[in-house]
């Protein structure tokens, strides 16, 4: 039966109708839709701004950590304002604060109030971005000393000497064999020879030659002074070798052509702190003084801590690490020689404390069958990271003897540290050379050349050792480290030592 044309007519007109509606509803969904999308977008696009501004903060702030926290606070907010937010200026917060428990890290949190485009059609005028970037700065580890001295006062093997660090600290001449013990102040490379001003460059070479940071927080004032940073040659008529005052040698007739201008000048800086204490480069110079070679003096001498110059007084301290540069100049080849000295800082109740930066080079020179000096500080905070030691030309005695590793076991006591993974290199560009684990962490080194296949004589060779420090260790106030030397006679020995923390240095801690 067919259906009549009016009633279909009239059921169009109805569903016509009907659609209006319906379409509104649907456009208005459409543009609820198309303007949550442009705007999720737009949130999107300032929240990374806003984290990226967070973190650039963060690492800037950091680097001031633990010392300096106002310092801190005010890289931070010249940072983000730098990227265009600034705390208290069109709905703009930056918030830096200290990581209960972690003094080495820092949290910056930026938040910033953000206009809508389409939500304002829904009464939505604004939307709130809320970022947070942490970073952890891990400084270098001091080194050498717990106090406000690196070496001795005096010779401990000689009578009445004693409670010394049992070494002094060494610089080598540039044109001085890297095989006598100088990693990095030596020019001549392993087995070039001492006194060879064409010889072939040592890689690991450097022209600044050694740091000491100096922490004087709450010091009225620091004096850096020496003992016997002077070279000292035969000049004086007096003789010079490993075992007489400092040690200082190399101008022996026997070793160089001696004579009154034998030997290397010295150059001493003091820098002022800035955020990078190993990067000098950028801090601003306080001192300088070059000191020339000078006569030996008769071993009855006193020891005598000096100023090589009255500017090395610094009054008001500020907070951070300033830096001490020992370094040997270019003499034109005349520049040889072993030199053996001491540095402190004086200050006012003894409130500074100087330590070695980065790495050091010492001569140990001590009279005992076992013999112990500090190797690092490595505070708690570093708990679950991996420890690195790593030695040049180590042990060289015969008979040899075992050198240990210790660690803090207790107020004044330590214990050889359970274990560790030992890595060996015949040059500096060669590839670490797995060598196992060592349980406990120690090693026997005896003299001798050095060798193609490993047989315990390091003699200008490397050493690398890797601890891995438990999540669960603790060191209170006693976080100091030691090397112990165990041999069955007396060891004089140059070497040269590094330090560290694995790791870059300023990262930031994702999710943190």
């Amino acid at each position: 039966m067919r259906t009549p044309r009016s009633f279909v007519h009239r059921l169009h007109a109805d569903e016509r109708g009907v659609s209006v509606p319906l379409v509104a509803v649907m456009f208005t969904v459409l543009l609820g839709m198309a303007a949550f999308a442009v705007d999720l977008g737009w949130f999107y696009i300032n929240a990374a701004q806003v984290q990226r501004t967070a973190d650039a903060g963060a690492l800037a702030a950091v680097v001031h950590m633990p010392q300096d926290f106002p310092a801190a606070i005010v890289a931070a907010n010249e940072v983000t304002t730098a990227n265009g937010y600034t705390d208290g200026v069109d709905g703009v917060t930056v918030t830096v604060a200290q990581v209960p428990n972690e003094p080495n890290q820092v949290d910056v949190t930026v938040t910033d109030v953000v206009p809508t485009f389409f939500l304002k059609v829904f009464g939505i005028d604004t939307m709130t971005v809320s970022r947070r970037a942490r970073a952890e700065y891990v400084p270098p580890l001091p080194l050498g000393s717990p106090e406000n001295q690196f070496g001795n006062s005096c010779d401990p093997g000689e009578p009445g000497c004693s409670g010394q660090p049992n070494f002094w600290a060494n610089i080598h001449g540039r044109h001085t064999d890297t095989r006598m013990g100088d990693a990095y102040s030596s020019y001549c490379d392993d087995g070039a020879g001492s006194g060879n001003s064409g010889c072939a460059q040592n890689p690991t070479w450097r022209e600044r030659g050694y740091l000491y940071g100096v922490e004087a927080q709450g010091a009225s004032s620091f004096t850096i002074q020496f003992v016997d940073v002077e070279f000292r040659n035969d000049s004086g008529g007096y003789p010079t070798g490993d075992g007489i005052r400092t040690g200082d040698r190399g101008c022996e007739v026997s070793w160089n052509s001696g004579g009154p201008d034998c030997g290397q000048t010295v150059r001493v800086r003091l820098y002022a702190p800035d955020p990078t204490p190993l990067d000098i480069s950028d801090n601003t110079l306080l001192c300088s003084v070059d000191i020339p070679p000078v006569p030996q003096v008769p071993e009855s001498d006193p020891y005598v801590w000096s100023s090589p110059a009255g500017c090395f007084t610094v009054n008001n301290p500020s907070t951070g690490i300033y830096v001490v540069q020992v370094q040997v100049l270019d003499s034109g080849g005349n520049d040889d020689g072993l030199n053996r000295y001491s540095v402190r800082a004086v200050s006012p109740g003894n409130a500074a404390r100087l330590y070695g930066l980065g790495d050091m080079s010492i001569y140990n020179n001590a009279s005992g069958t076992t013999t112990q000096f500090y190797l690092a500080e490595v505070s708690d905070i570093y708990r679950g990271k991996t420890f690195v030691v790593e030695l040049y030309d180590p042990g060289e005695a015969n008979p040899g003897g075992t050198i240990q590793i210790m660690a803090p076991s207790g107020p004044g006591s330590w214990s050889v540290f359970a274990s560790c993974e030992q890595y060996v290199k015949l040059q500096w560009p060669d590839p670490w050379t797995y060598r196992g684990t060592l349980s406990p962490c120690q090693f026997f080194a005896q003299s001798g050349g050095a060798q193609s296949v490993w047989d315990d004589r390091y003699n200008g060779d490397w050493i690398k050792l890797e601890i891995t420090l438990p999540t669960s260790y603790t060191c209170s106030v006693n976080c100091w480290w030691k090397v112990n030397y165990n041999y069955p006679n007396s060891v004089n020995d140059t070497t040269t030592w590094r330090a560290y923390i694995v790791g870059n240095p300023v990262h930031l801690i994702p999710n943190g």
